[in-house]
């Protein structure tokens, strides 16, 4: 019997770690969020490496660096 309580009360320790721990995590995107939005707003350009690929490669990557330099 001293098992299972232990059990369970270890499960409901887990639990709230768990949610403490996806609280700390969802405030840490909602700051990183509203950094990136004063950056977008200063006018700051982002700009992409050329990824180390092929001449003749059409992955998302090398795509958004050719949509960047075209302009």
């Amino acid at each position: 019997m001293r098992a299972f309580i232990e059990r369970v009360f270890k499960s409901k320790k887990l639990k709230k770690e768990k949610k403490d721990t996806e609280a700390i995590v969802e405030s840490i995107i909602e700051e990183v969020k509203e950094v990136i939005i004063k950056e977008l707003k200063q006018g700051e350009v982002v700009t992409y490496s050329k990824p180390k690929h092929f001449p003749d490669c059409n992955c998302f990557k090398c795509g958004r660096w050719k949509q960047q330099n075209a302009k």
